[in-house]
């Protein structure tokens, strides 16, 4: 499926020229790009939200009991599992 997005002139030659410099098509660059992006707004939520605990000793601390209660779980005899 596809379907039409408006960009900037500027932006669809970026594009172009990214796809020109990869040999590939110009979709396969905004989709990877978009990946990227995906994936870095993911990690700085991610970031922000430990921000979060480390800045409050009360959530801190249940955190770390939370954490160290999970340790050891990896040992529990079952097969890991396989996607």
């Amino acid at each position: 499926m596809t379907t039409t997005v408006r960009i900037s002139e500027t932006s669809r030659n970026l594009l172009a020229d990214l796809a020109q410099e990869a040999d590939t098509s110009m979709t396969a660059v905004l989709d990877a790009a978009l990946e990227a992006y995906r994936r870095q707004r993911f990690l700085a939520q991610a970031a922000a939200a430990y921000e979060a605990i480390a800045i409050d000793p009360d959530t801190a601390a249940d955190y770390h009991r939370e954490m160290s209660d999970l340790d050891g779980t990896g040992s529990d005899g079952l097969e890991p599992y396989q996607a």
